[in-house]
């Protein structure tokens, strides 16, 4: 077994491990990163558009009033009161000047309105990456930058095991690459920064009653070895599961981040939806707030259906349609505007028919023919078309209250159409109690001397699900690893 020596480990490099090995190489104490994939970066890098903050000084300079008694009493009020308030308040604290720290690590944000909709009057909170490539290429460059100081970034790396003793503390970390070879890094302290356990299908399926609907975004690297391996030592993790749902969509081929047909384009639309009892579930105007539709998904099994007729299929192919992409504004760049607009598609109908022969959209010349193929009682979806059908010739929904400018299209006359929702996920949001410290904690309270753990592993900041407060689980990450990297640096500091 090979054997490396360093002052911390950290296992990961998405945003919590980034933000960990800059606070180090800033401090200059050794370190060797971990990294299961052959690159550097997680969801923070790949998925996430910006941050949230409070008291950073862009939000200063533009008089935002809204501060961290306001988002602490908020979180806390939305989360129920089921939340790690020592955590929480070190994280607000903290989450300003973290928006400082990004920019002198090449990750400049601007301050500026929610990419969603539903949230264009909320307080400016969210902190956009300035340029999403140029963040990518800036991610890229930092394990050069922390190799030529002396701190070896190993990709395709995993950690398996910990030499550890409650009592004495830790003594090394055991890990294995892609090559077989298998290695143990003697050091003083570990930080855990692999994102969650979204890549763990025993996890999942054991937290979650939907898991087979669920449509997997995130990082499958990450497996919730840094939650297993803290669980070993005792660390706490009875709690409810958290799972970072976020928007919808029919398939890993056809999803937002992909943004190459107008099936998806539909799916990001208030049409009308049908859960697996052929009814309403829902406002669709949920479309825009990411996690709220989500969750509205994760509710009826993790999966329902957008119920469209020929009409409106020809309405969109030919015609520019006043209704907003709901994630139009998420791949526009600071400062742009959204046409808030969709159409006209001349693929339209080719679109369809390729996702019809992939699976993901099924077609019937009669609504009872649609919902015999997607195995929906024909009674109660007959019901729900009528009573749509009405509130659409009305301009009123009297049951979920859409507004009338978004009753725009009737489904009446075949053929139809039913698109396949899954309920997306970014990754999970739960794992190990933790101190303020981001030390993981046993039931009884006492952290476990020299393990750490940030991210998308920590739990304590949410109740039941992501909270409508754009960039909170990125931000939460940046933050926490430099909590952790900070706490462990000066361990090392004062122990030598």
């Amino acid at each position: 077994m090979k054997t490396l020596k360093t002052q911390v480990v950290i296992v990961g490099s998405g945003s919590a491990g980034l933000s960990a090995g800059f606070e180090l190489y800033q401090k200059k104490i050794p370190f060797i990163m971990l990294e299961r994939g052959d690159k550097v970066g997680g969801a923070g890098k790949f998925g996430a558009h910006g941050v949230f903050a409070v008291h950073s000084k862009q939000q200063l300079d533009k008089g935002v009033t809204y501060d961290y008694a306001d988002a602490f009493k908020g979180l806390t009020s939305y989360n129920h009161y089921f939340v790690n308030g020592e955590l929480l308040a070190r994280f607000l604290k903290d989450s300003g000047e973290n928006i400082d720290r990004m920019a002198a690590m090449g990750l400049a944000t601007t301050v500026e309105q929610s990419e969603q909709k539903a949230h264009l009057n909320d307080p400016l909170v969210y902190h956009k990456f300035n340029n999403f490539k140029s963040k990518m290429a800036t991610w890229d460059a930092w394990p050069q930058k922390f190799e030529d100081a002396g701190n070896p970034v190993l990709t395709e790396t995993w950690a398996v095991g910990l030499d550890y003793d409650p009592q004495a503390g830790l003594k090394g970390v055991l890990a294995k690459q892609a090559s077989g070879e298998d290695l143990r890094i003697e050091t003083k302290k570990v930080i855990f920064a692999d994102g969650g356990y979204c890549g763990s299908p025993e996890m999942m399926a054991a937290k979650y009653a939907d898991n087979d609907a669920l449509l997997n975004l995130g990082e499958r690297k990450a497996d919730g070895t840094g939650i297993k391996l803290c669980a070993k030592y005792g660390a706490n993790v009875a709690h409810n599961p958290v799972l970072f749902a976020h928007g919808c969509a029919p398939s890993l081929r056809i999803n937002p981040m992909r943004r190459q047909s107008s099936v998806e384009t539909l799916t990001n639309l208030p049409l009308l939806w049908v859960d697996q009892t052929g009814n309403r579930f829902v406002n669709e105007d949920i479309v825009y707030d990411f996690a709220m539709w989500a969750n509205a998904a994760h509710n009826v099994q993790g999966q329902y259906s957008v119920i469209l007729d020929q009409a409106t299929l020809d309405h969109f192919r030919d015609h520019l349609v006043p209704m907003e992409d709901t994630f139009e504004r998420q791949f526009l760049e600071p400062g742009q505007t959204p046409t808030g607009t969709v159409g006209p598609i001349p693929a339209i109908q080719a679109d369809f028919e390729d996702a019809i022969a992939h699976g993901e959209v099924v077609k019937a010349d009669t609504a009872e023919g649609l919902a015999d193929k997607l195995g929906l009682p024909i009674a109660a979806f007959e019901r729900t078309l009528k009573v749509y059908n009405q509130a659409v010739a009305d301009g009123q929904d009297d049951t979920f209250l859409k507004p009338a400018a978004e009753l725009k299209f009737g489904v009446n006359q075949g053929p139809f159409y039913a698109i396949k929702e899954h309920c997306a996920i970014l990754g999970t949001l739960d794992g190990v109690a933790v101190d303020r410290n981001c030390q993981p904690v046993t039931k009884a309270g006492q952290p476990l001397k020299d393990l750490y753990i940030v991210g998308n592993n920590v739990n304590g900041l949410y109740s039941d699900g992501y909270p409508s407060y754009e960039g909170i689980a990125n931000g939460f990450a940046f933050v926490s690893g430099w909590i952790a990297a900070a706490e462990a640096g000066k361990a090392v500091q004062e122990a030598e």
